[in-house]
This record gives structure tokens, C-alpha cells and sequence, in this order.
């Protein structure tokens, strides 16, 4: 009886109302992936996906065939948007999958979803794997807060720009980057936040996963001997009032230096900076340390 009342619930779950599927992919091992997600995929009218390339890789592991792929991706514009919704108009069951872990995190989707929202369709997720998270779990720094910020911009000036602006989160920061820039990044990173504790995760749950752990120094001197490629997630230890002042007045240097540049007044950017460093500086002392650097 308790195997016939199963069977029924299983039927009954996979009854698909028309509309969008949020489903969460392998971020490398193929086999990281819930039997609901396989589950909506193999019953999809369509699947929206970045590469079709990487997705049919994916989807001929887990023998999902003859279900329509389309590309979704940045560039996909307003009428591609309508098309989805006169689908799901007549019906359509549409999954949207990213290249790798879950949809929208660093991955386009977002207008759609949004559109989607309020226009009231049915929107449901499948969640799975996230890259963020898993290298937050595995890297033995503090989970209880954390902040992830996508990839690092590309430039330098952009870098230090962010890197001063989270100077005093008090939470793990979480990054993407570029095996290239690596370098470039925890220079600037080790200059502003000071030489924090981090872990550099490359190719998650992948053949070569690789979990480095020590200081930002110890980091860029073993990458600066060591080749790097695949994904890379950066996670640099929270700010705490225990550092040291030297490394506070870095950062606030760094923040006051960056906006006088662009021409903001001493009173200006002190209001900028007290809201950052009141724990820690008065506005006096604030407007007195710009007011020097401006001349």
C-alpha cells in the first residue's frame, strides 16, 4: 500500500504547469545534478541555455533527447523575451539552465525572470549546485556572513575602487576571477584590505580541484611560481576591528584618494568616508586627512 500511495505522490510531482523552470546545473562533475532537475528537463517543451555545446554534454550523460534547445544568453532582447511568453501561453513547459551551477548567479536571466514575475506567470527552481557556496563550505573560513560580488572588473582603478568600498564588511567576501588577473587582483586586494587571510577554489568537484588556503602574500607568492587555469573563486577573510590601524588607514587613504580624483569636495567625500570609518575615525580627523591630501 505504502509503495502504490509513493508511486501516486511521484506521478502527481511531476505534473508541469506552463511556465519558467529555474533548474541548477553541475558546476563539473556531471553527476551533481537532483533527479527532479532531470526529471523537468526531460518533460521541457524547450530549454533555454548559454552554449548549446556545453548543455548537450550535459543532457546526453543523463539521456535527455529530443527536447528543443535555444540559446538564451546577454544579447537575447526583448522579442526573443515575447516568444517565450507565447509559449508558455500555449502551454510550453521552458527550463532555463546556465552553462554551469545555478541560473541567474553571475549568468543572464534576470530580465526574464523579472518579466516574467510581473506579468504573473508560473515561475518555479530547482536548486542544486553554486560555486560561491561551494567553495564558502570548503574553505574553512566563517560562513555565518559572506558576500558574494561576481567577477572583479577588469581594471586596475576598478579594483582598488571595490576592494576600499568592502574594506569594512564584516563578512567573508566571495569573488570571481580569471586565472590571468589573478595576480593583478590580490596585489591590489593585499594593498587596500591588507594581507588577509584567504583560499583561492579552482575547478570545483572537477578531476583537478584545487583548495589553496594562507595569506594574500603566501597566495601571490605560490601562484607567482605555480600555473594556474580553470574557474577560479576568491575568498578573503572579513575585516575585524582586531587588525591593526596601519591597515585601516589604507583603506581609508585608498577611499579619500579615489573620489577627490574624480573632483569631490574635502566636506563631500568626509561624509563619504564617516559613514565607512565612524567606528574608527572621527569626521574631524576624516575632513582633516582629505583636506591634506587635496592640497
Amino acid at each position: 500500500m505504502k509503495s502504490w500511495v509513493y508511486f501516486l505522490n511521484f506521478v502527481v510531482s511531476m505534473i508541469f504547469k506552463p511556465g519558467l523552470y529555474i533548474v541548477s546545473t553541475p558546476i563539473g562533475n556531471l553527476d551533481d545534478i537532483t533527479l527532479r532537475a532531470i526529471e523537468t528537463l526531460k518533460n521541457s517543451t524547450i530549454i533555454l541555455c548559454e552554449d548549446t555545446r556545453v548543455s548537450k554534454k550535459l543532457l546526453a550523460k543523463h539521456s535527455i533527447n529530443k527536447i528543443r534547445l535555444q540559446v538564451y544568453n546577454d544579447h537575447s532582447d526583448e522579442i526573443e523575451r515575447d516568444n517565450i511568453f507565447r509559449l508558455i501561453d500555449q502551454g510550453g513547459i521552458i527550463s532555463l539552465i546556465s552553462d554551469a551551477g545555478t541560473p541567474l548567479i553571475s549568468d543572464p536571466g534576470y530580465k526574464l525572470v523579472r518579466e516574467l514575475k510581473e506579468k504573473g506567470y508560473h515561475i518555479d527552481v530547482l536548486p542544486g549546485v553554486s560555486s560561491p557556496i561551494t567553495a564558502l563550505t570548503i574553505s574553512g573560513l566563517p560562513s555565518d556572513k559572506f558576500l558574494f560580488t561576481g567577477f572583479l572588473p577588469k581594471t586596475m582603478e576598478s579594483k582598488k575602487k571595490i576592494f576600499t568600498e568592502l574594506s569594512q564588511i564584516k563578512a567573508t567576501l566571495i569573488f570571481f576571477e580569471t586565472a590571468t588577473r589573478l595576480i593583478s587582483s590580490l596585489l591590489v586586494a593585499r594593498d587596500v584590505l591588507g594581507n588577509r587571510e584567504m583560499v583561492v577554489a579552482r575547478e570545483l568537484t572537477k578531476r583537478y580541484q584545487e583548495i589553496k588556503s594562507g595569506s594574500i602574500d603566501e597566495i601571490i607568492d605560490f601562484y607567482q611560481t605555480h600555473a594556474i587555469r580553470g574557474e577560479i573563486v576568491l575568498l578573503i577573510a572579513s575585516f575585524t576591528g582586531e587588525q591593526n590601524k596601519e591597515i585601516t588607514e589604507i583603506a581609508l587613504q585608498e577611499l579619500l584618494k579615489l573620489y577627490l580624483a574624480k573632483g569631490w569636495s574635502a566636506k563631500s567625500v568626509t561624509d563619504l568616508a564617516y559613514e565607512k570609518f565612524s567606528k574608527i575615525y572621527s569626521k574631524k580627523d576624516i575632513y582633516s586627512i582629505a583636506n591634506k591630501m587635496k592640497g
